[in-house]
């Protein structure tokens, strides 16, 4: 099958009008976080595995404490694995992958509400390089942290 060059610049134009599409059907970032937490909280989630969620939301940035002292603070007398497990077991995601999409959704609303350098916004989102920050932002989003600042400052302006 041989592609003409107007179908190779649509195939290429596809994924920027997807990323376009799926940011702007949204109203406010809040939208975009029950887009990425949809489960919600269900009544049948262990108690134990809920303090570790909201000692993670209520956290500043990047928890710096390793998980069993995590754990004996909240006093749930569990191991580094078995919270893990529990909390796997509970909400349905990972507490690491939990807590790294928490930080970027801070790190969103930094970008949405502030006009801070992004290299400040990576560090206070516990990343040590602008790099690895734009890139764990990109797998989340669909888009780089400048592009959504444009995004959401554009929309501002129009409204």
């Amino acid at each position: 099958m041989t592609y003409e060059r107007s179908d190779v610049q649509i195939l290429h134009a596809a994924p920027a009008i997807w990323k376009q599409v799926s940011i702007q059907e949204l109203e406010t970032l809040e939208s975009l976080v029950d887009r990425l937490f949809p489960q919600g909280v269900a009544s049948n989630i262990d108690w134990r595995a809920m303090k570790l969620k909201n000692y993670i939301d209520n956290a500043e940035g990047k928890v710096n404490e390793s998980l069993g002292h995590v754990c004996s603070q909240l006093q749930l007398s569990l191991s580094d694995r078995q919270a893990r497990r529990l909390f796997k077991e509970s909400l349905g995601i990972s507490m690491k992958d939990y807590a790294r999409k928490r930080r970027l959704v801070v790190a969103a609303k930094q970008l949405q509400n502030t006009d801070e350098p992004i290299k400040v916004i990576a560090t206070d989102a516990g990343y040590h390089t602008k790099d690895g920050f734009r890139k764990a932002f990109y797998e989340m989003f669909r888009l780089t942290p400048v592009e959504f600042r444009r995004l959401w400052q554009r929309r501002h302006v129009a409204a």
